[in-house]
């Protein structure tokens, strides 16, 4: 540990010369997709309060609810995919990381929205 109490190699820049600390890279990954997780779940109850309130009707609190679920899966599974990762050095040389599974959901999930979001930006245009 160093005086600031972080361990050596923690902060250091790439091509310093230290080695980079063994398991802060899976520990960073599920931080990001817990800020992912967290984001959608902002996003989702920002809609679902603004669009009945644009639209008049109560329908369009499905696509808020939509999204808080989905902020709840992601948030499972990136634990879930966090707590199945193997410390770096215990690793063999046949060890698969996990899949991309939950990347191709989110990836999946922001092209709907997106598509969806556009019929929208449509149907208004369109409609007035």
């Amino acid at each position: 540990m160093t005086a600031a109490g972080t361990p050596p190699g923690a902060g250091s820049p790439p091509g310093s010369g230290q080695a980079p600390v063994p398991g802060l890279q899976p520990e960073r990954t599920e931080l990001a997709w817990r800020r992912t997780a967290l984001s959608v779940a902002a996003v989702s109850l920002v809609g679902a309060r603004l669009l009945p309130a644009l639209f008049g009707s109560a329908v369009w609190l499905l696509p808020g609810l939509a999204g808080l679920m989905l902020a709840g899966y992601l948030l499972i599974a990136s634990r879930r995919r966090h707590g199945r990762r193997v410390p770096v050095p215990a690793r063999g040389p046949g060890h698969d990381s996990p899949g991309a599974g939950l990347l191709a959901v989110a990836g999946a999930v922001v092209v709907t929205i997106g598509l969806g979001g556009l019929v929208v930006v449509l149907a208004i245009h369109l409609w007035a």
